[in-house]
Formats: C-alpha cells, structure tokens, sequence
C-alpha cells in the first residue's frame, strides 16, 4: 500500500540561526591585589548593534565594583601580520580610553589617531609575556610626534591585568627611560598575565613609571597572534630580542563610540578593625584590615528587548608583595605672578603603598629650598601659597621632588615667572588707626588691629575675585610679619565685591595666631586684625609697614608709626597717602 502524501497550501517559513546577545570573557578566573583596583575587560555583542546596559553582582560587599563610563572614546585598530606559525593574519584590536582617568593622555592619542599618525605605523617591539608595542614607522624605528606629554598616574591604573594600554617614553636615545617624556609610542601588555603567574607575571615594577590609559576589551586572538610572531634582535637594543622578523602593521587607527564592550572595574575596599568600610567614617586609629579569598562576580548584558547574557568570574584576593613609587598630583608647568605678589595651588601626591615619603622642593639653580620664594601651606586643605621676595624678578625654576627612598623620586618643574611691578602700587592703602603691640617675650602675646582706608588705581582691575590670595606684609621693613589668606581658608568669603577671610602667619612661631581681613571697594575701607601671634624681630621706634597684595592689587603704606607706649605701635598723624 503506497503512502497518502497530503499537501498544504500556505507559506513556508525556514528556521535560521538564532540572534542573540553574547558575553564574552577573556578568562573566568582572575587574581588581584588586596586594595587594589582591578581593570576586567568585558567583551559583548548585540545582534543588531544596538547599545547594551551591563549588569553585575557579587558575593562579598568588599569587593566594589562598578563600569567604567560609557562615554569613554574606543581606539580601533586594524593589524596584520604573521603568527608562530607564519601564517598571515589580519584583524582588529578595540580598546577602551579612560578619559575619565587619563583625560590629558587620552586627548592626545586621539589627536594623533585623527590626524592619520598611526596609519600605516608597526607594532616594533613585540616581547612574549610583556608587551607588544607600537607607534615606529617603517623606516625609522625613532619616529616622534614631536609633543610630549607629562605621566598622568592614576592610583588606581597599576599593573595587575593584561591587555593593558599605557604610553612608552619618548623613543629618542637622550630621553628613553625619562619621566614625562610621552610621545606617540604606547604598549600593550600580554593576554595572559597575572600577578600570581611565575612564568607570565604581570609587570607590577612598571606601576608610576608608564602611565596606563586604556583597557584592551575585544581582539584577544589578535593580540595573542601578534605575541607569538617571530622575533630577531632589537637594532637600539642587541641584548634584546623583540624586532617583528615581518612586519606588523597598524593598517588604520580610528576612534569609535563603543556600546558592546566595557571594562569593569572591581576594588577590594578593605576594613578597619571595628568593621567600617575603609575610607567611611570610621574612628581614629582603627587598624585597615583587607579581605583576602575567593569572591563570585556574575556579569550581564541586555540589549532593549531583554535580551540577556551572563558570565560568571570567579575573583581571589590576595595580599600582594610589590610596593609602588609615589606620585605627584597635577602640578602647574608655569606660574605667572607680579612682582611682590602672592599665588597659590593644590599640592598632593599619592602613595599607595602608604610608605613612608621624602617631599622636596628645590630651586634647580641652587640645588637648595628655595630663599627667595616664601612657601606656606593651609592647615585645612592642600592649597600652598608662594610669596616671591619683593624683589624678586624673572623665572625661578622649581623642582618638586617625591621618593619613598626605596624608588628612584617623580619630579615635576614648575617655572615661577616674576614680572616687574608697576612703579606705582595699583591699590593706594592709608592706615587710620590701630595699632601693632609687640608683646616682647610673652609667648603668642603680640597683636594687630589696623583700620584704614583704600582705593584702586587706573591699572587695577578694579575688583577682587575668588581666585585672589590676600599677602600682608605689617611690621619692620626689613623683616616683616608675613600673613597669607588663601580662597581655600574655611573662613574665606566674597560677597557682593567684599572680600573677606581667615588665614595664618607664614613666618610666625606660634601656631594658634588668629588673621582675618575685610576689604570693602564700596566704602572704600579695609579691617586687619591678628592676635596670638609673635612677630620674626621685636618692634622698634623706626620705620614700619603695611603692605597688602591681593591678586594683582597691591599697595603698602610705608612711614614711621608712633610709639605710644614700650612696643605699641599707632600710624602717626597727619595720615597722608602713600606715594
């Protein structure tokens, strides 16, 4: 009996692959630092290439972690060259800049990227289990850009990941090896390190030393291809082998928006003895402790029709033996001021390791703490005020210097430009009464109370700004008392053009001296008063000051005062203007 075949009528649909959003990680199982910060790169995929929101848990509250923005530009960068095996390969390394972290190294590769520099450039220096790095050409190994870039190191950018992006000092023979040196060269490091690896560890030594700015998050295979192609004798270096025996080329650098992959970053907090996140308010002299061990880390990627993938990184936390060098935080190149007139800026640094520092600053003439620049610093925050000599003209040369005594120190030169001063003060100050008490030996004792009245002249700028720093220079000439009030003072106030604030002594001895000013442009009058304070030299009958440098407005009043009684001062009458 034959079969019965029945046909139906209608449309036939075929089952095609599924579309689906993809997770990827390079390795599920990481090891990092106790207080440290970890960059895990996360590699995903939507089908129709739409944005994704990433999603992330964890079995232990110590472990913090969160994305890294996803405004942070992506370098793409297309690479061909020969494997192991010399078989030719092509293909695409995606790096995530941290603009957010970095944003002075990430605008100039984009800078160069957009201008075509890399196109065309090789990867010249490729080291199995270090890194692989590009930017020479293909007939001058040296080429620059011919801009530098200072370090820009972050605390938490360090070397205990792999796929890490980070620039390489300036190629030349006269500047390789030096700080603040970065050009146009830049490395990245192997795929698979780790600093629990005996045979690929990743290159802790290098932290504050090569600045890192981004993050490899896809083109794994491609970077591991380019580890393996054979190498012959570096030509500026015989002892190293690392020259590419055939070529691998940066086909194009371009800069993309990237929605598919991110970077993760995930930081052991630690604790103090009495439970308390570290960093949270916690008691004084509470003892850090750190969590070390196995934590679950699960990761998800959706796309805007729910579309869901998950990966789950297993975490172990160690306690790591490698100690970091110190760094400065931003510090200006150069600073313009007028003669006898005030600046100030943060100074910070970090130390990770929380060793022991040596701070120093040097005037790189003399190779000493510089005599003519008068340095104080506010009790309350960072800001440090320098008061050039009134003096004092042209450039001073500053050398910041920051060593744990264990690495060689992070140095930055600030050039100190000092402009000649109008011959005439651009603030005409006349003190009205008050007085100045030198308290003789009575510890603290001295006191100043000084009213008077001001006025601004033609090549003033007529006001005063949040930016000014108030120097008051009351006392003997030839060794005044000098006081310095700096906008970051808790007492500091600007309102309605009155401005007003609270500072100390930068020469005094005793460190419970109390300042504040008041200048008042409407009335045209000005209040200083001080107590608890011991002057440099004992007041005598001779001639006194009153000088005051505000921003670029300064005046000083510089006449014999009367004494009044043994070391109690008063401005002497009849009050005239100074010239």
């Amino acid at each position: 009996m034959g079969r019965m075949v029945v046909g139906v009528c209608g449309w036939v649909f075929l089952a095609g692959p599924a579309r689906a959003v993809t997770l990827t990680l390079w390795t599920n199982n990481i090891v990092m630092p106790a207080n440290r910060t970890f960059q895990l790169p996360v590699t995903a995929s939507d089908p129709d290439g739409q944005p994704l929101k990433f999603t992330v848990t964890t079995s232990n509250k110590r472990l913090q972690v969160e994305f890294a923005p996803s405004s942070n530009p992506s370098l793409v960068i297309n690479v061909s060259g020969v494997d192991m095996n010399t078989n030719p390969f092509t293909g695409d390394l995606v790096a995530q800049l941290f603009s957010d972290l970095t944003p002075t190294t990430t605008a100039r590769i984009v800078t160069l990227v957009n201008s075509n520099f890399y196109n065309g450039l090789l990867f010249q220096r490729v080291i199995s289990n270090f890194v692989a790095q590009c930017g020479g050409a293909t007939t001058n190994i040296n080429l620059e850009s011919g801009v530098t870039i200072d370090d820009e190191y972050v605390g938490s950018l360090i070397y205990d990941g792999f796929g890490q992006l980070a620039m390489a000092n300036q190629a030349s023979a006269s500047s390789a090896g030096n700080h603040d040196s970065n050009d146009s060269q830049f490395f990245i490091t192997d795929v698979d390190l780790s600093i629990a690896s005996t045979n690929a560890p990743s290159p802790e030594y290098l932290n504050f030393e090569q600045p890192i700015f981004g993050q490899l998050t896809s083109g794994f295979d491609v970077l591991a291809k380019i580890m393996s192609t054979p190498v012959g004798p570096n030509p500026d270096n015989s002892s190293e082998v690392s020259a590419p025996l055939s070529n691998v080329v940066m086909n194009s650098v371009t800069v993309i928006t990237n929605s598919q992959d991110t970077v993760l970053r995930l930081t052991e907090i630690g604790t103090n003895s009495f439970g308390k996140a570290a960093g949270s308010n916690s008691l004084a002299g509470a003892v850090a402790s750190n969590f070390l061990g196995n934590v679950t880390v699960t990761i998800g990627a959706a796309n805007a029709e729910n579309q869901m993938a998950t990966q789950m990184l297993q975490v172990t936390v160690i306690t790591d033996t490698n100690t970091s060098p110190p760094f400065w935080g931003r510090l200006p190149d150069s600073v313009t001021v007028s003669q006898g007139v005030a600046t100030a800026f943060p100074i910070t640094f970090t130390n990770i390791d929380k060793t022991s520092t040596s701070p120093s600053i040097e005037d790189s003439a003399t190779g000493s703490f510089p005599t003519n620049i008068l340095l104080t610093s506010s009790p309350h925050t960072n800001l440090y005020t320098f008061s050039p000599d009134a003096t004092l003209t042209g450039t001073v040369h500053l050398v910041f210097s920051i060593t744990d005594n264990i690495h060689e120190p992070d140095t930055h030169t600030v050039a100190f430009n000092v402009l000649a001063g109008s011959p005439t003060p651009t603030m005409t100050i006349v003190p009205l009464k008050g007085s100045m008490v030198d308290a003789g030996n009575k510890t603290a004792s001295s006191t100043i109370n000084v009213t008077g009245t001001f006025a601004f002249n033609s090549q003033s700028d007529q006001t005063f700004s949040s930016n000014d720093v108030i120097s008051l220079s009351l006392g003997l000439t030839n060794n005044p008392l000098s006081l310095i009030i700096a906008p970051s003072e808790s007492g500091w106030k600007l309102r309605k053009g009155v401005i007003s604030g609270q500072g100390i002594p930068s020469n005094a001895s005793s460190k419970k001296v109390h300042v504040s000013t008041q200048f008042d442009p409407a009335k045209g009058t000005f209040k200083i008063l001080a107590s608890g304070i011991d002057f440099p030299t004992h007041l005598t009958n001779n001639i006194l000051q009153v000088g005051v440098a505000i921003g670029i407005n300064y005046g000083r009043d510089v006449r014999p005062w009367v004494e009044i009684k043994p070391g109690t001062f008063v401005p002497p009458p009849p009050l005239v203007s100074s010239p």
